[in-house]
């Protein structure tokens, strides 16, 4: 019979200190003994019965994390109870476990309650010291068992509250980046939403247009025109339903489409398509040797590429070609797409068609994988928007594949 290995018990903090407890609390029983028990204090317990007094207060102990005042309380009396049982013995460093304990566990003015409760014995504590002191020594001994009980007690309540405020300034810590996590992964949602929705509406709405102004004249071209429509929307939900999926985190969603789950430079060649079947001429190159990107990476260079499609889509002459490149080098990859239309005014404000927030996207998108961007008009009147990203040259069975899914010899330039 195979025997299989048992599984492997992860402990957790609050087991460990379950399990420490009672050596804790025996430890601190014993040495309370040592330190604190004057065998010649002749009380009303015999010698033999005053370590049985001193476990049954220490019992509490193990119920300080959950009734800490109780506890607290309980100890105080156990603590002054010894004074008149068995003068000799009076505890003091369970009481001071149990003070540090509420003042971690409650509120301030719980912790301050059970401050003067904790100085209750240590006054009696100071009035046993004076009488065991030689007579000269009374007012001696009387100060400073008072100055050092008291100092004590104040440097349990101040651990405990110590402990308090580091702990909780730790979950606030923690709940600020749970909320600082939230908030950038909406932006990165409200990023891929523009993109996807911003480059097919354009699309869609040029197309549209372009079928109103030759309805009459040309019916066939003004139905192709609607049918590339038809196809832009049906494209822009598939992308809403993967980006949808992977929100889901792994639920299952109607009708999703086959394929890998993130857009990457691999789809730059159907995004060119699209944006030849919506109207736009378009160049592609690709230089150098293509190699597997990080997803983030991936992705990011992917939404700049279709948003500079979009912005040439709304600006640019649609006589003139929009043209893409790519060159990879050893350490990063420059993309380059630029249009060669005659001058425009291509602030958000002044074209119906912007959201006014493409090249902020684009350049948080390239920042924020640590790759560079720039935008700008050039000086033959077009405009051209430029980024690079670093590359990862680690080896793979799909280095030999190009960003646009060719082999190197297959790559070329796509013209409408």
């Amino acid at each position: 019979m195979v025997r299989l290995p048992r599984p492997m018990v992860v402990t957790s903090p609050r087991q460990w200190r379950t399990r420490l407890d009672p050596a804790l609390v025996i430890l601190l029983c014993l040495l309370d003994l040592v330190v604190s028990w004057d065998r010649r204090g002749g009380g009303v317990l015999p010698e033999w019965a005053t370590p049985g007094y001193a476990a049954v207060g220490y019992l509490a102990l193990l119920w300080r994390r959950r009734f800490p005042v109780l506890v607290l309380l309980v100890v105080a009396a156990h603590s002054m109870l010894a004074w008149v049982v068995e003068p000799g013995y009076v505890p003091s460093l369970g009481l001071w476990l149990a003070l540090g304990t509420v003042a971690f566990h409650c509120d301030r003015r719980a912790a301050l309650l059970g401050l003067l409760v904790a100085l209750a014995p240590t006054a009696l504590n100071a009035a046993d010291e004076m009488r065991r002191a030689a007579p000269d020594d009374h007012i001696n001994a009387l100060v400073v068992a008072t100055v050092l009980g008291t100092l004590v007690d104040l440097a349990a309540f101040g651990v405990g509250r110590w402990a308090a405020w580091t702990v909780r300034n730790r979950r606030l810590a923690a709940a600020r980046a749970a909320a600082d996590a939230v908030a950038a992964e909406r932006l990165r949602v409200a990023a891929d939403l523009h993109d996807i929705v911003a480059h097919a509406v354009s699309l869609m709405v040029l197309q549209s247009a372009g079928a109103a102004r030759v309805l009459r004249n040309d019916p066939e071209r003004a139905e192709e025109a609607l049918r590339n429509v038809a196809e832009l929307g049906q494209q822009a939900i598939v992308e809403l339903r993967r980006m949808l999926g992977l929100l889901a985190s792994g639920a299952s969603i109607p009708d999703r489409p086959a394929g890998p789950s993130i857009p990457g430079l691999q789809d730059v060649g159907v995004l060119l398509e699209r944006a030849r079947a919506g109207g736009l001429r378009t160049e592609f190159d690709v230089t150098g040797e293509p190699v597997p990107l990080d997803p983030g990476v991936d992705l990011s260079a992917y939404r700049i590429v279709q948003e500079a499609l979009t912005n040439s889509a709304r600006y640019a002459d649609p006589d003139l070609p929009v043209r893409v490149e790519m060159h990879w080098h050893p350490t990063e990859i420059q993309i380059r797409v630029s249009d060669r239309s005659p001058p425009v005014d291509r602030h958000p404000s002044r074209h119906p068609l912007s959201t006014g927030h493409g090249l902020i996207g684009m350049r948080q998108r390239a920042t924020a994988v640590g790759g560079s961007f720039r935008a700008g008009p050039r000086p033959d009147g077009g405009f051209l928007v430029a980024a690079s990203f670093p590359v990862d040259r680690r080896p793979s069975a799909t280095s030999e594949r190009t960003a646009t899914g060719q082999l190197p010899h297959e790559a070329a330039e796509l013209e409408p």
